[in-house]
């Protein structure tokens, strides 16, 4: 099952994670529903956002973690406009 919106997979090991989200706190209960659905469902409920160029993170660092955490090799994105 992909979410809506999925531009294609990539490995999870191919995003680029800037210093900003890695020195960032996300929101504890968000990233736990988050997790929570990646975990019950097997997939995220949302693409995560990069650039097309660069694969840098642009959107969904809470998607990225709860991927990490479950294990997920490939990960449905879509690229920043």
């Amino acid at each position: 099952m992909k979410p809506d919106e999925t531009e294609e997979f990539i490995l999870l090991n191919q995003i680029v994670v800037t210093e900003e989200f890695l020195n960032s706190n996300p929101s504890v209960e968000k990233t736990l529903q988050v997790l929570n659905h990646a975990i019950r469902t097997g997939c995220l409920d949302e693409p995560i956002m990069i650039n097309r160029d660069t694969k840098i993170l642009r959107d969904g660092y809470r998607r990225y973690i709860a991927a990490q955490k479950v294990g997920m090799e490939l990960v449905p994105i879509i690229y920043e406009k």
